[in-house]
């Protein structure tokens, strides 16, 4: 039985309209995107229109594709520069998938359209001014951010995994958290807002992480008022630093001013589009791809990068392998504060 349409505005630069067959499928994508959630209407926004039925056969006219085994589905998708259709027939573990490889990447080309970038990075906000971290997946930008807002030092929520970049602003893409094992060895004060099913689900995927050797990778995840109770979003600040993560055998955090923004827009731009490769490699088998449509994709972002490179400094922010949490975030406050200042 299809469930009540969800629609969702982020920040007029696009909407998701989002109709599903059960009640699983509906909760997923309500609590992922709840702080978006709008009842204006979105008709006059560059929309994503996804239907998902849940465990229904797939047509034959449509792409298959499964994932890491446990995940299978089979998508329809029409792309314009303001519209992405998407008919959706999956299991339970395709829904996830189905957000990440297919609605969100829409969501992104249409910012893009939108002139606006959905950059992959972690955010921190205080004094209206925002501290992007950005680095491929597993560089720490959840565990930086994290040590920075545990330390309830006035700095707010602003992003997890992604932001919106547009007119010199950073925009909040407010999903739920993706929470691995090892982040409580940094952040021991997170497991106390896990109820005890949550615990034994992160500690039995970590496992399955560690025997596949990183090949399976399901996380946990947590609202942001479930993991910083208390602490506010900021939906919109001014940029203060763009910092790229990487991790080396220091004794303590180094920030280092990157001159050359032309190195640091291909470094973005790259990462960004790495993370993208699932899409684009569903769109080649689905038949949707084109070469045209990837280089104006990927001219419009670097476009947006410049920009907003050309108004902020950006900076190699290079932190130590140790776990101590207090001297870890003792330290990362003392190496950002100034830049907000």
């Amino acid at each position: 039985m299809e469930t009540e349409k969800l629609e969702f505005n982020f920040h007029n630069i696009a909407g998701a309209s989002i109709t599903c067959d059960s009640v699983f499928a509906n909760d997923f994508f309500q609590d992922e995107y709840r702080y978006h959630t709008t009842s204006d209407g979105i008709s006059s926004l560059p929309t994503v229109e996804l239907s998902y039925y849940l465990n229904k056969k797939i047509p034959a006219s449509f792409t298959h594709y499964r994932h890491k085994l446990l995940a299978n589905l089979g998508f329809d998708c029409e792309l314009s520069d303001t519209k992405v259709n998407l008919s959706i027939y999956g299991n339970r573990m395709a829904v996830p998938i189905a957000h990440h490889m297919l609605l969100h990447s829409g969501i992104r080309w249409l910012a893009a359209n939108n002139s606006a970038i959905l950059l992959h990075a972690g955010a921190v906000a205080k004094n209206n001014k925002s501290v992007i971290f950005s680095g491929r997946g597993g560089a720490g930008k959840t565990t930086t951010t994290s040590l920075i807002l545990s330390a309830n030092d006035g700095w707010q929520i602003h992003a997890d995994d992604y932001i919106f970049l547009k007119d010199s602003q950073s925009k909040a893409y407010v999903t739920r958290s993706h929470l691995y094992r090892d982040l409580l060895s940094w952040v021991p004060e997170v497991g106390v807002r896990l109820t005890p099913w949550e615990r034994i689900k992160l500690e039995f995927l970590g496992e399955i992480r560690k025997r596949t050797m990183e090949g399976i990778k399901w996380p946990v995840r947590l609202s942001a008022n479930r993991l910083w109770p208390n602490t506010k979003i900021a939906d919109t600040a001014t940029p203060a630093a763009i910092l790229l993560l990487e991790r080396d055998q220091i004794s303590k955090p180094e920030l280092v001013e990157i001159t050359n923004k032309e190195l640091a827009v291909e470094e973005l731009i790259e990462m960004n589009f790495y993370e993208a490769r699932h899409f684009i490699s569903l769109m080649k088998k689905s038949g949707k791809y084109s070469e045209s449509w990837y280089k104006k994709w990927y001219s419009l972002e670097k476009d947006q990068l410049k920009q907003i490179l050309s108004t902020i400094p950006v900076y190699k922010f290079v932190l130590p392998y140790y776990s101590d949490n207090a001297k870890q975030s003792k330290e990362l406050l003392e190496s950002i504060n100034e830049l907000v200042k």
